[in-house]
């Protein structure tokens, strides 16, 4: 049996409460979710307890659930976990990335105050809970690199499971050029790894770059709450973009995968990335993708896609202009792209987590 910290796995989830699903998959006859009282029903057996504040319920409650209940493994799919399990527990750990243990002064807090409250608490916890773990899995092989030297651990005690997409990603042929719309799409968040402020700066270059042509061009943007937009929508006003950057509400599955194929061209100028998801979709539906030469983004995209400099405001434009204006570049990199993505279709990946659950 094995027992989940579910809490990211219900409701409107997305990123790595979808990895969880997927790392469940061959032995979801056989899990038990683990969620605060008063959360969304989820697709295992549940057990509800406890409030949900994320340090209580995680360093509080969940212990107590695992002695309770007599818990033998248990998986938790989000960077941090208890550091204070029955010894009977094994302890699973996903670690996704290790931005959060980056400088200040190398990467400025959140303009969100709950995001900054997290980065300190994975200071605090992950080390922790990385060296209380029986098995540690990570997204990429370059996080593993990071693990490994950060704690000192052997690269080959810690299993890469890459993301991945089902078939409904791929099912639907790339839109032609003339289908789509002048828009540059960005899934993003408001971290300050995901640079979205030099995003807007390069944006108002790039639209320089294309002249007259630029007047129908805009940027598109997911994933940036309301209550932070002022913040970014202030920056654009002062580059002299802000009439042609719309901020998308939330968005379900359908709508995101028609942003990704009616988009001209994606872009992720991230600082810092453990995988990458966002670029993994925008191949998988056959839009050209210009992102950072950084962290584990070449890793993802390989040769499929326009790499920057995402510290260079000048670079990110030059890059996303090229991208933007080379029709026989765009077919190559789209025909790259697809096959790059069939790496990480779902069934692929899912030989690797099958053998996973049956090392254990």
């Amino acid at each position: 049996m094995v027992s989940v910290d579910a809490r990211w796995m219900v409701g409107n989830f997305r990123g790595m409460g979808r990895y969880a699903h997927a790392l469940l998959e061959p032995v979801a006859g056989k899990v038990t979710a683990l969620l605060p009282s008063g959360f969304p029903q989820a697709n295992y057996p549940s057990i509800y307890n406890g409030n949900g504040f994320f340090p209580w319920w995680e360093q509080i409650v969940l212990p107590r659930l695992c002695a309770e209940r007599g818990v033998t493994r248990l998986l938790c799919p989000y960077n941090t976990a208890p550091i204070r399990l029955p010894a009977s527990t094994e302890l699973v750990l996903v670690v996704h990335d290790l931005i959060y243990l980056e400088p200040w002064t190398q990467l400025q807090p959140s303009v969100s105050a709950y995001q900054t409250f997290g980065r300190v608490y994975r200071r605090r916890i992950v080390p922790l809970a990385v060296e209380r773990a029986t098995k540690l899995v990570t997204c990429s092989e370059y996080t593993r690199d990071q693990i490994s030297m950060r704690f000192s651990i052997r690269k080959e005690s810690i299993r890469v499971i890459p993301n991945s997409l089902d078939d409904a990603w791929y099912v639907d042929p790339p839109l032609p050029l003339e289908a789509r719309q002048p828009y540059v799409l960005a899934v993003t968040g408001e971290a300050p790894n995901k640079n979205l402020t030099a995003l807007i700066r390069a944006f108002a270059k790039f639209r320089a770059k294309l002249g007259t042509s630029a007047t129908n061009v805009y940027l598109r943007i997911v994933g940036i709450k309301q209550s932070h937009q002022n913040y970014f929508i202030r920056l654009a006003e002062k580059v002299g973009v802000n009439g042609c950057i719309r901020f998308e509400p939330f968005v379900d599955e359908f709508s995101l995968k028609r942003l990704y194929r009616e988009a001209w061209l994606f872009t992720m100028p991230s600082l810092y990335e453990g995988f990458g998801i966002p670029v993994l979709e925008a191949m998988a539906s056959g839009t050209p993708v210009a992102c950072s030469n950084s962290t584990s983004l070449p890793e993802v995209v390989h040769d499929a896609g326009w790499l920057f400099d995402p510290r260079s405001d000048d670079d990110i434009a030059e890059k996303m202009s090229e991208a933007w204006s080379d029709a026989g570049g765009r077919s190559e990199k789209i025909r790259l792209g697809l096959k790059r993505a069939d790496v990480y279709r779902r069934t692929v990946v899912g030989k690797s987590i099958a053998d996973f659950w049956s090392t254990l």
